[in-house]
């Protein structure tokens, strides 16, 4: 009974998150917020000699609030994100709740960058908030 009552009731997350239901929040391994950004990968030289790019989506963290991040920056699908039909603004502010799998999870606490074909995809996105 003590511990339940010294164990912290509210991490301080923001009111979006309690609008999520139980189940999204409680599968959540990575819970942070951050600002939404997009652009073109680096240069790809391809076999027959045309350079080419991908569209890159990624999250400039400002806060962890579940699990670990060591770097500023999560990279996420842009196809999925826009297959899924999620419609980032660049710029904005989101909450964003992950269950990255362990590969994913090691790139993120060690805070690489993740090329566009290994960022999060839809399965490890569990759910994006925008916070106004």
């Amino acid at each position: 009974m003590l511990l339940t009552l010294l164990a912290p009731q509210k991490q301080d997350l923001p009111d979006a998150f309690y609008e999520l239901p139980e189940q999204v929040r409680e599968q959540a391994t990575l819970i942070v917020t951050g600002t939404y950004g997009e652009g073109r990968s680096p240069c790809i030289f391809m076999a027959d000699g045309i350079r080419a790019w991908a569209m890159e989506a990624y999250l400039r963290v400002t806060k962890v609030y579940r699990g670990e991040a060591g770097g500023k920056t999560i990279y996420l699908d842009w196809d999925d994100l826009r297959e899924t039909g999620m419609k980032l603004t660049r710029g904005h502010r989101y909450l964003v709740l992950l269950r990255p799998n362990s590969k994913s999870m090691k790139a993120i606490r060690a805070g690489e960058y993740v090329p566009f074909w290994d960022a999060l995809d839809k399965e490890e996105v569990l759910a994006i908030v925008e916070l106004k």
